[in-house]
């Protein structure tokens, strides 16, 4: 972090290096433009007829104009370093969370995003994300949500988020400019599937022919002594076509204007970050891939073809100014531009989306990289292919203080498939298997781990620890927990592997159904062809003589508690065996509930 602090500090000095420089340009402006009153006056009032105090006006009113452009582009790089330093004290000291629960699917559905945190507040999306765009934000969500099973795929993210790591000063450059990006929803993009101007030979024609009419007009005004009545009634007839055109083609130009989503500026800009990519070099194969998505297609590099989209569209939007009405009345300004756009589009509608994609998975990637920066002490995962299911030290749960957690150290053999979890009340079950599910998570998209060491096979991951009913669906608590359970037995019907963590399963009946209904689904899981591992938590101590009957496949672990000066107290040590304590009647009593 020393790194960055440094970093942080030059940009400050250059920073406050511009400010000063914006406010002596803006004196010197403001004295430009009394020295242009002060000429003027002397040209129009106190000393008319010296011609040059009026090429006295006339210099300073360009030195005025001159300053103003000096000035913006200040203005635009100001603003480029105060958005850099706030990136860069959000990366030292995280203040602004986003839930990211913008998330289209149900949650409730999905295989473990409600019960591991993954999106909402405090949740492991808001923790990773340094994203600026939804397109990068998007992705992340998928890295998270959408987890890959594979070996290759894994490490090469893995590798990714290593060397972007090691790239703080490039990473924020680029986050930078992401955040002038404003990019809030999905990209649209004409396709030629849906091209308006294909067929508009008319339209293209008038394009050429009606500027062509114009100036041959104003040539023959200038230079030839055909009488102003001729000249007029030839405007006004170029005037006529062009009404006419414009009209046949308004429906068209509208709708082509409805299916690009930014403007000339919003385009520069992918232009600046696209070569913030194309410039760096990268060592990884994935960051390689990724910026050769950028360099190669049907077109050419992305930067260049962007250039000219945007040049185009910034001639477009002259249109539209004042001086629009002259440019489309008589050189059909905006059909000309359209139908060009249009065509440029055409020429990159392979690619477009494929830059888009490239620049998301960096801007995630990024998030990814910073967090490993962060956590110099977290450790990539080794990835087994046979063997050891999962094996961790000194585990830790990567949201909480940690100056307040307590690691662990958990393994499962080839041959355990079912790790059974029991302890007291506030003993740590439940974080444990948040725990050891966010870590895989974690591991899945490719992210440093929070641990000593961490070693794991990967499979889709399955939970049910917080299934809730739903008064829209008429779905009750105990049926809903039923179909989750029922969803789980059918990937493992299909084959999928899964590593399965449920905590108190069949909450909503009695204590007899409750064990009875858990020993038969426990023995349906083994019955599964498909990989899998299940850790499960329970209150439940006779479910734990389930070992007895297959000691070769489950294994019984717990939370322990210890009497300390007549206090409960737990270390949150995970423990070989069934607990042996309880504390509920306790805490009644110490709380005044009941009786002493």
């Amino acid at each position: 972090m020393d790194e960055l602090h440094l970093l942080l500090s030059q940009k400050k000095e250059t920073l406050q290096k511009l400010q000063k420089k914006l406010t002596i340009l803006g004196w010197i402006r403001v004295v430009v433009f009394l020295s242009i009153a002060y000429f003027l006056l002397k040209y129009f009032i106190f000393e008319s007829g010296l011609k040059s105090h009026l090429y006295l006006a006339l210099f300073f009113t360009i030195i005025f104009f001159i300053l103003g452009y000096f000035l913006l582009n200040i203005k635009q790089e100001l603003q480029f370093y105060k958005n850099y330093l706030h990136i860069g004290d959000e990366i030292i000291n995280k203040t602004e969370f986003e839930t990211g629960l913008d998330f289209e699917e149900d949650i409730d559905q999905h295989p473990f995003a409600k019960d591991l945190d993954i999106l909402g507040k405090n949740s492991l999306f808001s923790f990773l994300n340094y994203g600026e765009t939804a397109l990068g934000k998007d992705k992340l969500k998928d890295f998270l949500l959408n987890l890959s099973v594979e070996k290759e795929q894994i490490i090469l993210r893995q590798k990714s988020v290593a060397e972007l790591s090691e790239k703080t000063e490039w990473n924020i450059h680029f986050l930078t400019l992401a955040k002038s990006m404003e990019i809030k929803g999905e990209i649209k993009h004409p396709q030629k599937s849906n091209s308006v101007f294909n067929d508009a030979g008319l339209a293209k024609v008038a394009t050429i022919g009606v500027p062509i009419l114009t100036l041959i007009t104003l040539l023959l005004a200038i230079f030839t002594s055909i009488s102003g009545a001729l000249i007029g009634g030839l405007f006004v007839g170029i005037l006529i076509i062009s009404r006419i055109v414009l009209y046949l083609y308004r429906e068209k130009m509208q709708a082509l204007g409805e299916m690009i989503s930014f403007d000339s500026n919003q385009y520069e800009q992918f232009l600046n970050v696209f070569s913030h990519i194309e410039k760096e070099d990268f060592k990884e194969e994935l960051n390689q891939s990724l910026q050769d998505k950028l360099r190669s297609g049907k077109t050419k590099s992305s930067r260049k073809e962007i250039e000219k989209l945007a040049r185009l569209l910034r001639n477009y939007e002259s249109g539209q100014s004042n001086i629009g009405v002259i440019l489309n009345n008589f050189f059909l300004w905006n059909l000309n531009f359209t139908i060009k756009i249009e065509n440029q589009f055409n020429n990159i509608d392979e690619d477009l989306p494929r830059w888009f994609e490239a620049f998301a998975e960096f801007e995630a990637l990024i998030s990814l990289g910073i967090f490993k920066f962060k956590n110099p002490d977290y450790i990539l995962p080794e990835i087994n292919e046979n063997g050891v299911k999962f094996k961790t030290e000194d585990l830790i749960h990567p949201l909480l203080f940690q100056t307040e957690v307590v690691s662990n150290n958990f393994t499962i053999d080839q041959s355990t498939e079912i790790s059974i979890i029991t302890g007291a009340n506030m003993t740590g079950k439940s974080t444990f298997l948040r725990t050891v599910g966010i870590n895989l998570v974690l591991a899945m998209a490719g992210c440093p781990i929070a641990a000593k060491k961490f070693s794991f096979i990967p499979m889709k991951l399955f939970t049910s620890m917080r299934t809730s009913d739903s008064l829209s669906d008429g779905t009750s608590y105990f049926n809903a927990e039923i179909l989750r359970l029922r969803k789980l037995v059918e990937n493992l019907e299909k084959g999928e592997p899964q590593f399965i963590i449920l905590d108190e399963i069949l909450k909503g009946t009695n204590s007899q159904d409750k064990l009875t209904g858990s020993e038969l689904f426990l023995e349906k899981l083994m019955k599964s062809k498909a990989l899998f591992s299940c850790l499960i938590a329970t209150h439940d101590l006779d479910l734990t003589k389930i070992e007895d009957k297959f000691p070769m496949k489950i294994r019984n672990y717990c939370f322990e508690l210890q009497n300390i000066d007549g206090e409960l107290e737990t270390d949150y040590k995970l423990q070989n065996g069934v607990t042996k304590s309880m504390n509920a009647i306790y805490l009644m009593r110490k709380f005044g509930i009941i009786d002493a």
